[in-house]
């Protein structure tokens, strides 16, 4: 049987709101030691998910989040996701009927 992570995450953000907070570029960069990609916003530097990193050429900044993430209480790591990831994964709707 497959061990769940408790996964925590702090101080999410919108992409926007981290390049206005920190007052810089958001910028994805790779480690040319190990082919690596991750990023750096001013202070925030970090781990970039493979969503994120298939986005990277042809996303917006309104596709990408912040968020500081800890697995099963480890250190915090700053981690660029891509935003609303888990909708691509719906097969069917229901209910939209009754919504205004």
């Amino acid at each position: 049987m497959a061990q769940s992570n408790n996964i925590q995450s702090a101080n999410r953000m919108s992409a926007r709101q981290l390049v206005i907070s920190e007052n810089a570029k958001l910028q994805f960069v790779e480690n040319p030691n190990t082919g690596k990609i991750f990023f750096v916003c001013g202070s925030k530097k970090g781990y970039v998910s493979p969503a994120a990193q298939a986005a990277m050429e042809t996303g917006s900044l309104d596709d990408f989040q912040y968020a500081e993430v800890s697995i099963d209480g480890g250190a915090a790591v700053p981690c660029l996701m891509v935003v609303g990831n888990s909708g691509k994964n719906v097969k069917r709707s229901l209910g939209e009927d009754l919504l205004h």
